[in-house]
C-alpha cells in the first residue's frame, strides 16, 4: 500500500485577524462549554439522571 505525499499548506493572516480570529475561537468554546452546563443544569432539574454505584462507576472507567 503506497501512502500519499502530504503537502504542507500555510496561510498568511495579519496580526491583528490573527488576535481577532484567536479570541472569536475562545467566546465560541466558552460559548459551547456554558451550553452545555445549561443543558445539564435542565436535565437535572428534570430528573433526567442516571443513576449508578460509585463500585459500577468507577469499573466503568
Amino acid at each position: 500500500m503506497a501512502k500519499a505525499a502530504v503537502a504542507e499548506k500555510t496561510v498568511v493572516v495579519p496580526k491583528e485577524e490573527y488576535g481577532f480570529l484567536k479570541e472569536l475561537y475562545k467566546t465560541v468554546k466558552r460559548q459551547q462549554f456554558l451550553f452545555r452546563l445549561e443543558e445539564s443544569e435542565k436535565n437535572l432539574k428534570a430528573g433526567k439522571v442516571k443513576k449508578v454505584s460509585v463500585d459500577k462507576f468507577i469499573e466503568s472507567i
